[in-house]
């Protein structure tokens, strides 16, 4: 029961934070866009958008495999075989998207030197690892799940597709809150 609680926790947790990613990718893009700047800086903005895709989309590949579960649409197999390729699939972009904002993050450490920036380089960086190590571990495992001959396939791709759709619409419409929330802020040069 603690083990469900947690769980329900950390999806809630992952899910929230993708949502403020999303935001604060389309916030940061927005304000390159009016200032002009580019390189690195806008590839790690971009970066923060598709992990906020990724991440929402991930929890709603979880939630929606149990719900369709919960109400006897699909079976246990079909869950273990969506959520195996919720894992490989999106676990592997969230770790290449995650690469990509932990980087960001040092490199925003480095220059600025503040206690906020320096706390988050260092969460990125635990996170980034915590993910590899996670994603290395149960890979194999994984991986059997995946290639095991399981009915209903196309009920798990169905779940997938909605958790795709769903992701993509809340996504878009944090990243165009934050991208106009950027459009109406006042740009100062430092």
């Amino acid at each position: 029961m603690i083990g469900m609680i947690i769980a329900i926790l950390i999806l809630v947790f992952d899910f929230v934070v993708s949502i403020w990613n999303a935001y604060a990718s389309g916030y940061n893009i927005g304000m390159l866009k009016k200032s002009g700047e580019g390189g690195f800086t806008k590839a790690a903005a971009y970066s923060g958008l598709g992990l906020a895709f990724v991440g929402i989309t991930y929890v709603l590949i979880v939630v929606l495999s149990f719900i369709a579960y919960a109400f006897q649409y699909v079976s246990i197999g079909v869950v273990e075989y969506a959520l195996a390729l919720d894992f490989l699939v999106f676990g592997l972009m969230i770790i290449g998207f995650g690469l990509m904002i932990t980087i960001q993050s040092i490199i925003v450490a480095a220059n600025r030197k503040s206690f906020g920036s320096v706390a988050v380089a260092i969460w990125n960086t635990f996170a980034e690892v915590f993910d590899i190590a996670s994603y290395v571990e149960s890979f194999r495992g994984t991986l059997q799940i995946i290639k095991s001959d399981r009915e209903g396939r196309g009920n798990a791709y169905i779940i997938i597709i909605i958790a795709l759709l769903i992701g993509y619409l809340i996504t878009h419409a944090a990243y165009k809150h934050g991208i106009n929330k950027a459009y109406t802020h006042e740009y100062k040069v430092a």
